[in-house]
């Protein structure tokens, strides 16, 4: 598995319904994340779900980078060859700063971690217990509709949303 199936399940089974613009040129800006998302307001749930009317201009958007490492490793993104490269770490950094939202989804076997973008610096050479320490939360493919859910409530309220999950 790679990034562009981790996408591919992501855009197909999991994501809130919304717009999504897979990026993968080096013609955007030197380090853009995978993913562009805009979201309608209110909470329109998984596919397959009961839709709510969105109210024009009142949506949220942000940012997904992707990565991906199937082969079993103490640490599964050591440096930037296969983690985030420097320019992607700058360009997540200024984002944030200007507060803007990113989150990273990593894929490892047997569990997909969902980070902050605010944890970047700390994303390459962390070991599965360190993602998982700096993880928002966890999914998994095996359980599509609890990650939907999860997905949906990180991607709206990305600021509150431990505290917002505190509350399912």
């Amino acid at each position: 598995m790679n990034e562009s199936n981790l996408w591919e399940w992501l855009r197909d089974v999991a994501l809130p319904l919304g717009q999504y613009s897979r990026i993968e040129s080096p013609d955007t800006a030197p380090g853009f994340p995978d993913v562009f998302y805009q979201l309608p307001s209110g909470s329109r749930g998984a596919r397959g779900t009961k839709e709510i009317v969105p109210i024009p201009g009142m949506g949220v958007c942000g940012t997904i980078e992707l990565k991906c490492n199937m082969r079993p490793a103490k640490v599964p993104f050591p440096d930037e060859d296969r983690g985030l490269h420097q320019s992607q770490l700058r360009w997540i950094r200024e984002n944030y700063k200007e507060g803007g939202m990113v989150m990273i989804i990593a894929e490892v076997p047997g569990v997909i971690y969902i980070i902050h973008g605010k944890d970047a610096e700390k994303f390459n050479g962390a070991t599965h217990e360190e993602l998982a320490e700096m993880a928002w939360d966890t999914i998994s493919r095996d359980d599509p509709k609890t990650a939907a859910t999860i997905l949906d409530a990180m991607l709206r309220v990305p600021g509150n949303y431990r505290l917002f999950a505190e509350y399912y």
